[in-house]
């Protein structure tokens, strides 16, 4: 079976959508598919939006030097606009901006009358080409919700991506430090992180990795933690190598996640969990909350600096308890059905 994944990047960003095509190709050859793919840079400008949906149209892929393509997963939007009659999404994400971040302080989309024609042709333009598809399935319950809300389609099922490279992650010591790797932009809230460091035991260290998506905001976060105060108890290291990560999550004390209603779990979560390591995250955090039970594998708290600082040190301080939410964090994998061989399966069949 010839099987092709397409999806849409920003070239120089590094993030869970250019992750999860490597990994479902690599899982895909694995299996003995004939796997290839197709990565298509895509600007996320929010004038440059319909322009370059109506080119990802014109593209066909039905065929590849004259033989068939059996199907085509989608990924990333809106690359679920090329042409195929046996497509499936795996949709991980609208346009937030357009759609549950509209009108928010994350929305750079004026709301005038040209910001809100923009923002409906990406809402009836998704709606249009993801019902082409075969089937749609998305990587959590949040998106689900956001695709049965804003676009009327109900999506097959879930499908949480899993890790391609979990055999790295492996239980250490409970360490000095909690770590948090994310890339570093304002809808992470590593600067909630900063602000609760303020407030925890003076002993409670902070790792954070991680690279900025917008020019300058990493030194925007270093700044912040001088401000603070805190500079001292917090270590920041760009992208480091999968080993590395594993090494920095096998030995800390547990690990944040703190993104504003997020899409996903986030990659950080699932390695931890590998880890068996406790992960904090908010009360309106999306995604992670669909996995992690507050006082069970992790901690959920109030998205402000002290309820996040008593979170971080009940796990400081209790290492006992933390290591029990840790062993139950590793069997959440199973429970939710977290691996290759059932997405696989749902994606091709």
């Amino acid at each position: 079976m010839r099987v092709l994944i397409a999806s849409t990047f920003v070239p120089f960003i590094k993030g869970g959508g250019t992750k999860i095509v490597e990994d479902l190709h690599r899982e895909l050859l694995r299996r003995g598919f004939e796997s290839d793919t197709v990565l298509i840079p895509f600007y996320s400008a929010w004038p440059e939006i319909a322009s370059q949906t109506a080119a990802l149209r014109l593209l066909d892929l039905t065929e590849s030097a004259g033989n068939k393509i059996d199907r085509l997963i989608t990924i990333r939007t809106p690359s679920y606009a090329i042409r195929h009659p046996n497509k499936v999404a795996w949709f991980i994400h609208h346009h937030r901006e357009a759609y549950d971040l509209w009108n928010t302080k994350w929305c750079g989309i004026p709301d005038n009358e040209v910001g809100r024609h923009h923002r409906d042709m990406m809402r009836r333009s998704d709606e249009v080409f993801l019902r082409e598809c075969q089937k749609v399935f998305t990587n959590s319950k949040v998106v689900a919700n956001r695709v049965l809300e804003f676009n009327g389609i109900r999506p097959e099922e879930v499908l949480y991506p899993p890790l391609n490279h979990d055999h790295l992650f492996r239980p250490g010591p409970f360490g000095d430090y909690i770590l948090y790797v994310s890339r570093l932009t304002q809808l992470k809230r590593q600067d909630l992180a900063i602000e609760a460091l303020k407030y925890t035991d003076p002993a409670v260290k902070l790792v954070m990795v991680g690279t900025g998506d917008v020019m300058g905001y990493g030194q925007t976060l270093e700044d912040h933690a001088h401000d603070a105060g805190v500079a001292g108890r917090i270590h920041f290291t760009e992208w480091i190598s999968e080993e590395q990560k594993a090494e920095l999550t096998a030995g800390c004390c547990g690990a944040l996640y703190l993104a504003f209603d997020e899409d996903s779990y986030g990659y950080s979560t699932l390695e931890a969990f590998h880890a068996h390591k406790p992960v904090i995250t908010l009360t309106d955090s999306g995604g992670s909350l669909e996995v992690v039970q507050d006082g069970h594998n992790g901690y959920v708290c109030e998205p402000e600096p002290r309820a996040l600082a008593e979170a971080m040190n009940r796990l400081w301080n209790d290492r006992t308890t933390a290591k029990k939410m840790g062993e139950n964090a590793h069997a959440t994998l199973e429970r939710h059905g977290i691996h290759w061989d059932r997405v696989i399966e749902k994606l091709t069949s």
